[in-house]
């Protein structure tokens, strides 16, 4: 997530479902939750597996429909689409937005099953107990207890690399009566969305899951107001984070990460749509707003949200996604692309530019001259000229998505007035 390139692994429009469930019925609105928990890598030697919790909740919807599942997150909520059932049994549910689906079947107290990435070919072990139980089962700690600071300053780096030479990040933390804690980790390329889990003495564990985007936050709070601990990205890959109590923490401001190359104030493009393959490009005379993202990415996810409301809002401004994906080919990433658009309900038009690769933003959109994250949004004024570049995104599970919308808004409103 940190940079270029890194193709993640999304606030959703919430859709529920009716779907067939295991869950025991209850009065309808009641809730059946579940502690789900995914290997995403087994015991290696003396070091544990690498465990992966989230929270599922099944809805009642009366005596006539089967519960809804949902993946739950903090305050994040995503439904899930029961897809059918399999030769040995599983029922199938997709996640919203990206191919993922969590398989399950009931196995005396526990239900069984995997998480399943079609676009990759892999599967991981889950497991659900039923209860409203803490989402990491963490040991008992009788060092004396550090406070939980609301703001840290942290470097997230490599385990053999010094803390000094790590990129830059903010941990944002709420720790609750009964030991629950949420809050998010913001880069200088987005944050890591909703993150949710426990403490116990001074051991802070968090994790989020979406079908794609599956990390584990594993912290240890210090007296002295320091925080270490590490990161599990994948089912191979994880990174320390160090860092200190700061409530003025700040990162690189957004708009300077990105520029047009020296003399260039104009842009231009003629790009497909992703379904239809007609050429769109902006038109002089109307402020246009320049996406840049792919279905893959769980920051565009809130963002496009956001967007969604501002094109419903401004008819007089043009919106356009460009979307990078994992395939070169248009038809190829299509069903990618579709899922992400109908499940989001996105009315503005998103255009194909090609595979998300270096140099591949600077290519499709000439005159760009040092992209750096997904997603990056372009605004342009009336007369085509780029006015500010915006790089990254950080969401509604953020401090700072209150005043994104305030300003963004009011930047709008400028461009439109001129």
């Amino acid at each position: 997530m940190k940079v270029l390139f890194v193709l993640l692994l999304g606030l959703a429009v919430w859709i529920v479902v009716v779907q067939p469930s295991s869950a025991q019925s209850s009065p309808s609105g009641r809730e059946q939750w579940y502690r789900a928990a995914i290997t995403l890598r087994a015991a290696q030697g003396s070091e544990a597996a690498w465990i992966l919790p989230f929270e599922v909740v099944a809805v009642d919807q009366g005596a006539k429909s089967k519960p809804a599942f949902l993946v739950v997150n903090g305050a994040e909520r995503l439904p899930l689409a029961y897809a059918g059932a399999n030769a040995e049994g599983y029922e199938r549910f997709e996640l919203p937005y990206f191919p993922g689906e969590l398989w399950w079947r009931r196995e005396g107290s526990t239900w069984n099953g995997f998480w399943v990435r079609p676009d990759r070919g892999e599967q991981y072990p889950l497991v659900m107990q039923r209860g409203q139980l803490p989402r990491f089962n963490l040991p008992e700690d009788d060092r004396p207890r550090a406070e939980l600071a609301p703001r840290y300053a942290l470097k997230m780096h490599q385990p053999e690399q010094p803390a000094d030479q790590g990129s830059n990040a903010i941990a944002v933390l709420e720790e609750q009566a009964d030991g629950r804690v949420t809050g998010t980790i913001m880069t200088e390329s987005g944050d890591y969305r909703y993150l949710a889990g426990n403490r116990r003495g001074n051991r802070v564990h968090l994790s989020t899951f979406n079908g794609v985007f599956a990390y584990v936050f594993e912290l240890e709070l210090q007296v002295d107001g320091g925080i270490t601990g590490r990161q599990i990205t994948s089912a191979t890959r994880s990174q320390r984070l160090t860092g200190k109590a700061d409530a003025k923490a700040q990162l690189a401001d957004p708009t300077s990460l990105a520029a047009m190359k020296p003399g260039v104030e104009r842009l231009t493009f003629a790009l497909p749509h992703y379904q239809t393959g007609a050429l769109f490009s902006p038109e002089l005379g109307k402020p246009a707003v320049i996406q840049i993202m792919g279905s893959w990415c769980p920051n565009c996810v809130d963002e496009s949200n956001a967007f969604k409301q501002f094109h419903a809002a401004y008819p007089d401004v043009q919106f356009f996604g460009v979307t990078f994906e994992r395939s070169a080919d248009r038809e190829a990433a299509f069903p990618a692309v579709d899922k992400f658009v109908r499940g989001l309900d996105l009315r503005y038009p998103v255009l194909f530019a090609g595979r998300a690769e270096r140099g591949a933003v600077e290519r499709a959109l000439d005159g760009l001259g040092n992209f750096h994250s997904y997603p990056t949004t372009i605004y342009l004024d009336k007369q085509g000229r780029v006015r500010k570049i915006y790089s990254g995104f950080y969401g509604p599970g953020t401090p700072e998505y209150g005043q994104w919308l305030q300003e963004t808004r009011a930047f709008i409103d400028k461009l439109r007035a001129e």
